[in-house]
């Protein structure tokens, strides 16, 4: 959920509590069913909590917990992710209560379940619906909420969808502005910049107010502040006797590894100090940190990792202009045009991009075949590499989508790969992390016994049912953004000391919080409190241990490493965007 809805729901439990007064002697049933269901949803049991919600939603003159029974089955759906149930809910609500006065409530979460479905059309009118209710006054901060609500989501759509939202609803000026703030932090173009010039001047945008090119000069501090915001979940974390995390193991890694790299920064001279903040993955307390005096002092966020966090901190962010880095996601709606908001590692978009870039330069491909699984979460990487190979050469790539596949299918796409190789060198990108896919995708290569050059990703390292061998034998090259090279010195030194330390072997993501910590800090410290400056140069800055960063024209990492597999042993192929 994108917002809070701190102040509303207080409204709402104050309002439970009057009838749980009033109707105490004639309605105990619903009141206990109530309070059960209710309870189910504070502890984000949001499935039993609708099974318990259900019963008691409905109308009945003696039972006065019908609407809000409905508002919370509502929202358990909205926080499944279930949109159109919860919108079905919402509107059940509009039917039967339409005087009730929580109705803003009501609307706030219909406009909210439209943008998480990308409606803008009727997340607009919902939005407008909602200001002009009677109910909510000229000073009522839900109307910034409201925008604050449709920036964010804004800040997610495409030039293409802003262009047409912005034709068909000229009086939106939060469009133009996101407009604006995606031409100036795009590549450079001389009629985009006249649009952006005309967009200004039409709708009288601020560019200041935008965080758009008006960052005051870079600072530099003799004491920095970085807020890492994770999801601790401290109550629900369990410890053993010997100090061994057992529960939310990869937040506790990620976290020790950022505070050795906040240490040894100090060791060095660099005086970072690391603060830190558990989130608990949601939005409200993430947006009641946030709210602390202390948050005015940091200086650079890191994380949070989980959506409904991320967007407060975005917002945030975005408005007081500090940066904020994930350093897990490779996801790039999480993003948005934020020009303040980065990625650690490489997006799944650049990755596909890079990966059709190096098929095409260095390995000479003419010809692509993309393997992909039927599930939708690979459609950016197989969408991005598609557009890219077709643009580049004008060639045409064949798509072949793995499900369960059969001998006769096999048949069909050994055949479809011998009659693609016989028109030139191809390239085989398999666009999926599923084990399934990425098998029968090698099995199929295996029989052709073609000399074919097969690009996958880092994920491949992760089954046992894949060996060395057969990715060498294969000629496999793998995209691997968060590579790491155990014969470097650095890591090894790193391990050792690690192990002292914990007596446990650090994780991956032990490098990734000390790396990421690390980066930070020497961008501070040598660019000031806006490095962002530095990154205009395609110049990569070296990783301690990974492989490096480049965030040229660009909010992700640009530095992506290929691995190949030489005589048994892992290489850098390449590493360059």
């Amino acid at each position: 959920m994108y917002r809070s809805l701190r102040i509303l729901v207080i409204s709402f439990f104050v309002w439970v509590s009057i009838f749980d007064q009033l109707s105490a002697q004639t309605s105990i049933n619903y009141r206990q069913q109530y309070q059960q269901a209710k309870a189910l949803y504070e502890q984000e049991n949001y499935q039993q909590a609708i099974e318990q919600f259900q019963p008691i939603s409905r109308a009945e003159r003696s039972n006065p917990y019908a609407p809000y029974a409905s508002y919370f089955y509502a929202m358990s759906a909205f926080k499944m992710g279930d949109y159109d149930l919860s919108k079905n809910m919402f509107r059940q609500i509009q039917s039967k209560y339409p005087r009730w006065r929580q109705m803003p409530e009501v609307l706030y979460g219909l406009a909210n379940c439209y943008y998480e479905s990308s409606d803008f059309e009727q997340a607009f009118s919902e939005s407008d619906q909602l200001l002009k209710h009677p109910l909510v006054k000229a000073n009522d901060p839900v109307r910034e909420e409201v925008q604050a609500m449709k920036r964010f989501y804004l800040a997610q759509a495409s030039d293409e969808v802003l262009e047409q939202l912005l034709l068909d609803h000229p009086d939106e000026k939060a469009v133009a502005e996101q407009l604006v703030t995606n031409i100036t932090y795009s590549v450079y173009d001389e009629d985009q910049e006249r649009k952006k010039d005309s967009l200004v001047q039409v709708y009288s945008i601020d560019l200041s107010g935008l965080g758009v090119a008006s960052q005051a000069a870079s600072v530099r501090k003799e004491e920095y502040h970085l807020a890492a915001f994770l999801p601790f979940l401290r109550d629900k974390l369990d410890v053993s006797s010997s100090g061994n995390q057992v529960g939310n193991q990869f937040i506790l890694d990620l976290y020790r590894g950022m505070k050795l790299a906040a240490e040894d920064l100090r060791q060095e001279g660099i005086n970072v100090q690391l603060h830190a903040y558990d989130t608990e993955r949601e939005y409200d307390v993430t947006q009641q940190l946030l709210e602390q005096d202390e948050i005015k002092f940091m200086d650079v966020f890191v994380g949070p990792l989980y959506q409904g966090a991320f967007r407060a901190v975005s917002e945030h962010a975005r408005q007081n202009q500090k940066y904020m880095f994930n350093p897990l996601s490779a996801n790039p709606q999480i993003i948005g045009d934020n020009p303040f908001s980065y990625l650690v590692k490489p997006s799944i978009v650049t990755e596909a991009k890079f990966a059709a870039q190096y098929a095409i330069d260095s390995l000479d491909a003419t010809q692509a075949v993309v393997i992909t699984g039927p599930s939708k979460r690979d459609s950016a990487r197989v969408a991005t590499f598609i557009n890219y190979f077709q643009e580049t050469l004008g060639q045409e790539v064949h798509l072949e989508i793995i499900d369960d596949y059969n001998e006769e299918t096999m048949e069909l796409f050994v055949e479809k790969l011998q009659e693609l190789h016989d028109l030139g060198e191809t390239v085989v990108y398999v666009a999926s992390d599923q084990e399934l896919v990425i098998t029968n995708a090698i099995s199929a290569v295996a029989i052709t016994r073609l000399p074919l050059k097969v690009i996958g990703n880092e994920a491949w390292f992760n089954f046992t049912t894949i060996s060395y061998e057969q990715l060498e034998d294969l000629g496999a090259y793998l995209i691997s953004p968060v590579y790491l090279d155990y014969r470097n010195p650095a890591v090894q030194e790193f391990r050792d000391r690690y192990r002292e330390m914990y007596y446990q072997v650090p994780s991956k993501n032990v490098f990734l919080g000390y790396d990421t910590v690390y980066f930070i800090g020497q961008m501070l410290n040598e660019y000031g409190v806006y490095f962002q400056e530095f990154f205009t140069t395609e110049n990569p800055v070296p990783s301690r241990f990974f492989q490096g960063y480049n965030y040229f024209q660009a909010n992700d990492n640009q530095y992506v490493p290929v691995i190949q597999f030489e005589e048994g042993s892992l290489i850098i192929s390449k590493a360059d965007y």
